[in-house]
C-alpha cells in the first residue's frame, strides 16, 4: 500500500516558541486517522503544512508522493479552520466558484456533493443566511468537489446536531472505503472512536502517540482500572476510597467512580469489607479515548 501523507521532523516555530516540534508519521492511502490535541497543541499548524498554507520551520511534507508545496496539492480537500464564504453567493454559487478556479470539475459534480451532505434544499439559499452546521456541511461539499485521494479536516463536525456527526461519520466512511485517505481531528472524543482505526495525538507541539486506538485504550487501562462501586452507605464508601489514597467521585445515590492504579486493582472489594463498607456491585470499565487521551497529555502536568 502506498504512503498518501508523510512528515518528517516537520516543525514550525513562532518567534522563540515552537508550535510544532519535529513531528514524524506516515499515513497509507485509504487510511481514516484520527488526529487529537487540545487548543494550542499545534495540530491546526500541522494541517496547515500539510495543506502548503504554511511554510515549516524545518523538516518536511509530502503528499501523494510529491513534495508539499507541490502539484499533488491538487488532488487534496481541505477544510482547516472556520470556512469562510462569500455570503451574498448562494451555496450552489459558492461551489461553483471553488469548481472554476480549481478547473476540470463538471457542472453536475456541484449537484453530487449537495446530495452527498444533504444541502440540495438550501443550495439556493444565500450563504449569510446559513447555520454554523449548513456552513461546516459546506465546506466539506466543497472540499469533495474534484474528488481528491487525501482529505484533511479540522473539526469537521463543530456546529452540527448528534444527527448530523452521525451522517458526517457515515460520508466520511464510505469516502474512505473508495480509497480516499482522510486526517481528521476533533476535540469531540467520542465521535473520533467511533470513526478511526488509528490515532495521532499531538500536545505542546510534540507527537505524544502514533498507533491503533486499541493500542492508547490498551495503555490507559495498563496504567490503571476503572471502577463503578455501588454500596449501601455511599459517605462510608467515599470515605473508605479516600483513605485508600483515591479521589472517587460521586455516582448516583448509592455508588462512585472511581479510577485505581493497575497494581492496586486487585482485592479492593475486599479491603472495602474490611473498612466496613458493604459493597453491592463493582464494575469494571473499559477506558473510553477520552480517560485515554486525558492520562496522556496529563503525564506531563496538563490538567487533565
Amino acid at each position: 500500500m502506498s504512503i498518501a501523507i508523510a512528515a518528517t521532523a516537520l516543525t514550525k516555530r513562532y518567534g522563540r516558541t515552537k508550535a510544532v516540534d519535529r513531528v514524524s508519521f506516515e499515513i497509507q492511502a485509504g487510511e481514516i486517522v484520527g488526529f487529537l490535541g487540545p487548543n494550542g497543541a499545534g495540530k491546526t499548524t500541522t494541517l496547515r503544512m500539510l495543506a502548503g498554507l504554511v511554510r515549516p520551520s524545518g523538516g518536511a511534507c509530502s503528499m501523494l508522493g510529491g513534495a508539499v508545496p507541490g502539484p499533488e496539492l491538487r488532488q487534496v480537500g481541505t477544510m482547516i479552520e472556520e470556512p469562510s464564504f462569500y455570503p451574498y453567493l448562494t451555496g450552489r454559487g459558492n461551489l461553483r466558484h471553488a469548481a472554476i478556479l480549481h478547473g476540470g470539475v463538471p457542472e453536475r459534480r456541484i449537484d453530487e456533493v449537495l446530495a452527498f451532505v444533504r444541502m440540495e434544499n438550501a443550495a439556493d439559499k444565500r450563504v449569510r443566511a446559513y447555520s454554523q452546521g449548513m456552513r461546516q456541511r459546506l465546506a466539506l461539499a466543497r472540499a469533495l468537489l474534484w474528488r481528491p485521494r487525501v482529505l484533511l479536516l479540522d473539526e469537521p463536525t463543530n456546529g452540527l446536531d448528534p444527527a448530523g456527526i452521525a451522517e458526517v461519520r457515515a460520508s466520511l466512511r464510505q469516502v474512505a472505503s473508495e480509497g480516499v485517505t482522510v486526517l481528521v481531528s476533533s476535540h469531540i472524543l467520542a465521535e473520533i472512536e467511533k470513526l478511526v482505526e488509528r490515532i495521532l495525538a499531538i500536545d505542546r507541539g510534540s507527537l505524544r502517540f502514533d498507533g491503533p486506538l486499541e493500542g492508547l485504550l490498551g495503555a490507559a487501562d495498563a496504567r490503571s482500572v476503572r471502577y463503578d462501586i455501588e454500596a449501601t452507605d455511599q459517605e462510608a464508601l467515599l470515605a473508605a476510597l479516600r483513605d485508600f489514597g483515591l479521589e472517587p467521585a460521586p455516582h448516583g445515590a448509592r455508588g462512585a467512580i472511581v479510577s485505581v492504579p493497575s497494581d492496586r486493582a486487585a482485592g479492593l472489594v475486599g479491603r472495602l469489607s474490611t473498612a466496613g463498607v458493604e459493597v453491592l456491585e463493582a464494575r469494571r470499565e473499559t477506558a473510553t479515548l477520552e480517560d485515554a487521551y486525558l492520562r496522556l497529555v496529563g503525564a506531563e502536568g496538563r490538567p487533565s
